[in-house]
């Protein structure tokens, strides 16, 4: 299938981050499509929004914004009305939704989605939390955890504790090494949440392979073996029946989809704790 060229112009007044976020969702659902993406953060005054017509003219294409100023929004639909570029804001339904729901005004803060609330320091505790708790580190602070995630080397342990973070889980992870038991007598809370991650050997073997090719590394071979993986996961597999955790499959899901799933089990989980504390 051809390739099709799209100069996709991202406009917020404030990080940029929620139209990126919705721009990269929506475009998932056409892998043929080649990006260029200009990204415009902290449009508040009339002489950014000029910058961006001159830009329009040279790179034509479609705007997403997120722009609560009313001035500053009229002066950015005229432009694009003059270029004939499709545009969007794309949180207006979503506010105005709230807004009838709520009976109150929408306050028209530029990036008032970024204040500095309780949320916004829990997210950010939590990211350091994961940090600290990678890889098995500080393991006698697991108490503090809301989730443990388990899993041989490259079953997506890290970036998925990171993208748990991002969303206010304070993750720990623990990878399982051959023949080092795992230390259960760190599990001294009811409260923890435990999962195992497993993925096809198959799969495995590559993302090790492009590991080690990184790494520069051609000492660790049995690292990349498929017999060796495949002893790996049997061990892992026992352990996480031997304990009743939960187990997932990451082979083909992406750490977005790992976290959604794992977020769904927490859920049920602790739903299911708070029943029996009743």
């Amino acid at each position: 299938m051809k390739e099709t060229v799209l100069h996709l112009h991202l406009i917020s007044d404030s990080t940029g981050e929620t139209v990126h976020q919705n721009a990269r969702a929506a475009l998932s659902q056409f892998p043929n499509t080649k990006i260029t993406e200009h990204i415009w953060t902290l449009v508040r005054t009339k002489s950014h929004i000029e910058i961006i017509d001159k830009e329009l003219a040279r790179h034509p294409g479609v705007v997403l914004y997120s722009v609560m100023d009313a001035q500053i929004r009229a002066e950015l639909e005229k432009v694009c009305r003059r270029h004939s570029v499709p545009s969007l804001s794309i949180l207006d339904e979503v506010v105005d939704l709230f807004s009838r729901f709520l009976g109150t005004e929408v306050s028209q803060r530029p990036g008032a989605q970024h204040k500095l609330d309780d949320a916004y320091f829990k997210r950010m505790a939590a990211v350091e939390f994961a940090v600290t708790h990678d890889d098995g580190m500080n393991m006698d602070r697991l108490h503090e955890a809301e989730i443990l995630l388990v899993g041989v080397s490259r079953t997506s342990k890290t970036p998925t504790s990171m993208y748990l973070a991002h969303r206010g889980f304070r993750v720990a992870n623990y990878a399982l090494v051959p023949h080092l038991p795992f230390p259960e007598h760190y599990l001294t809370t009811n409260n923890l949440f435990v999962i195992g991650l497993v993925s096809d050997p198959r799969r495995l073997v590559q993302i090790r392979k492009n590991r080690l090719q990184h790494l520069s590394d051609d000492t660790n071979i049995g690292y990349a073996d498929i017999s060796k993986i495949t002893d790996e996961m049997t061990t892992a597999k026992r352990l996480f029946h031997k304990m009743g955790w939960p187990v997932l499959d990451v082979t083909r899901r992406s750490i977005e989809e790992t976290a959604a799933a794992i977020i769904h089990l927490y859920n049920q989980w602790r739903d299911k704790q708070m029943d029996e504390e009743k």
